[in-house]
């Protein structure tokens, strides 16, 4: 995917897409919740070729247990017990979690299981049947490792995991049976070579899809952001909060607001010019940034010179301290500023504490934060003002601005 122009550092200082993007992702593994959002993505690209890859398996599983136990009349022990008692009870485990409505959450789980038990039964399967002089094919795991590769729906690493396992099994199985040197020497060869080009081929398949999956949701990043301050605009923040409120309200947990906005930035203007102004804005907005620290904490800009900063399940005490950092760490920026009393750019903070619960709205919140900064700035300006609501009971749940 094409991105209109290179995306700085600068810009996204909280993005995870763009910091794995820089990095290059070696390993082809994303911090864990990137990853688990990954293998959502992919297993929900996947899903067609795994559910017809599952469904082709339990076929040849079926077809050979018949051709073993019926066709043959081969007793009911050693290989035929292991592919009847192992290898299509996993067949078709996998193949209802691939059909499952809970596809995304059964499937890796059961395959990381399920998928070597069938590599290392097939193997071992194989291999005592060419050493009991049966002419069976032994082309069923050069082409069983290529699909496992590209047909599983396993990552890279899981997916050579379970041709690591079946290789394993192969090579036991003929050192077991005293297999001719020789003859052993080729089978195994002609499978490492098989797993190590589907290893190689799909290594890149995937690296090609993870930077696709970063791209995508960096742009989608991209549009969610104020395009001055990279931080989250006002549409975004409304989504990302009444998520976070809804959360908040299933844990029964307290949501902090902190309304930031900067004082006289008006007078700042006027004096210094609107390019100055921005490049406070932008340097303002990254310490902003630098406060919201943990996953569910949301960090915007809410308009002009405001500021917003969400904090979830946090005391009072602890939020205050944050709003008292806040703002110092913003005076210490020295911007400096001739046209207010403290001599550089300021800030005022107001600052509400809710427990979020039925009847009461997100919106609220924010309104009682718009009230605390008002009180904030009528008492001079460059300070907090906190109102706790925690343990307090609104019966209409309004938040009312005071006359």
């Amino acid at each position: 995917m094409y991105l209109p122009e290179p995306l700085e550092h600068e810009s996204f200082p909280d993005s995870a897409y763009a910091k794995e993007l820089r990095s290059g992702f070696p390993d082809l593994r994303f911090a864990p919740d990137l990853e688990r959002s990954f293998q959502s993505f992919h297993l929900k690209q996947a899903r067609t070729r795994v559910r017809f890859f599952q469904l082709a398996l339990g076929l040849l599983a079926i077809a050979a247990a018949v051709k073993l136990t019926v066709l043959e009349s081969m007793p009911v022990r050693g290989v035929a017990l292991g592919w009847l008692g192992l290898v299509i009870p996993a067949c078709f485990a996998l193949a209802l979690a691939s059909w499952s409505r809970l596809y995304e959450r059964l499937y890796l789980p059961a395959a990381r299981l399920l998928l070597p038990v069938i590599a290392t039964v097939s193997a071992f399967g194989i291999a005592d049947r060419r050493i009991g002089g049966h002419p069976d094919p032994f082309c069923f795991l050069t082409t069983f490792s290529i699909a496992i590769f590209f047909l599983g729906g396993q990552p890279f690493r899981e997916a050579l995991l379970v041709n690591i396992f079946m290789v394993a099994a192969l090579g036991l199985a003929l050192a077991h049976a005293g297999w001719p040197a020789a003859d052993a020497v080729y089978f195994m060869t002609e499978l490492v070579i098989t797993s190590a080009v589907g290893a190689f081929v799909y290594q890149g398949v995937e690296r090609q899809l993870r930077t696709s999956f970063l791209e995508r949701n960096l742009l989608r990043e991209r549009v969610a952001r104020d395009g001055l301050t990279g931080l989250k605009n006002r549409g975004a923040f409304d989504d990302d909060y009444a998520r976070l409120w809804q959360q908040a309200m299933r844990d029964r947990r307290s949501v902090a607001v902190l309304l930031i906005d900067v004082d006289h930035f008006k007078p700042y203007n006027d004096r210094y010019g609107h390019q100055a102004g921005d490049r406070a804005l932008r340097r303002v907005a990254q310490v902003v940034q630098r406060f919201a620290r943990r996953p569910l904490d949301i960090a915007a800009r809410y308009g002009g010179e405001e500021f917003l900063l969400a904090l979830y399940d946090l005391g009072a005490e602890h939020v205050r301290e944050i709003a008292e950092q806040l703002r110092e760490s913003i005076e210490a920026l020295r911007i400096e500023h001739d046209e207010s009393p403290a001599a550089v750019v300021t800030a005022s903070i107001g600052v509400s504490i809710v427990s979020p619960r039925p009847g009461r709205s997100p919106e609220g919140a924010v309104q009682l934060a718009d009230e605390a900064l008002y009180a904030a700035k009528r008492g001079g300006r460059n300070g907090i003002r906190l109102v706790d609501c925690y343990g307090v009971n609104y019966s209409t749940g309004a938040f009312r601005r005071s006359a």
